[in-house]
C-alpha cells in the first residue's frame, strides 16, 4: 500500500479486529491514508512558531456567567429504545462478544 507504512496497516488491522470490524484491503488502505493525512497535519502544527503567543491569554477574559443548575425530568426512554434493533425489559439487548468460564452454559 503506497504511502501507508506496514506498521500502520497492521495497527489498523489490530484495532479493526478488537472492534470486531471486517475491513477489506481497500478500506484498510483508505483508513490508512486518512490517518496519515491527520498525522501530517499534526506534524505541520508542531512546526508552527508559537514563541510570541501567550498560552494564558484567555485568563484575561471576563468569566462566563453561570447558568442555573436545574433538574429536568427526561422520560423519553421508550422513544430511545424504539430505535434499538432489539430491546428487552427496558434495556438495549446486544450480542455477547466476550465469553468466559463464568458464562451460563
Amino acid at each position: 500500500m503506497s504511502g501507508t507504512s506496514d506498521g500502520l496497516v497492521e495497527e489498523i488491522r489490530r484495532v479493526a479486529k478488537l472492534a470486531m470490524l471486517e475491513l477489506n484491503e481497500d478500506e484498510i488502505k483508505h483508513i490508512g491514508t486518512q490517518f496519515k493525512n491527520i498525522l501530517d497535519q499534526l506534524q505541520t502544527l508542531s512546526e508552527l512558531n508559537t514563541k510570541d503567543i501567550n498560552p494564558f491569554s484567555l485568563e484575561d477574559m471576563e468569566p462566563m456567567p453561570w447558568r442555573k443548575d436545574e433538574v429536568v425530568a427526561w422520560n423519553r426512554y421508550s422513544e430511545v429504545l424504539s430505535q434499538a434493533p432489539v430491546s428487552e425489559e427496558g434495556y438495549f439487548k446486544v450480542p455477547r462478544i466476550v465469553e468466559g468460564d463464568h458464562d451460563e452454559k
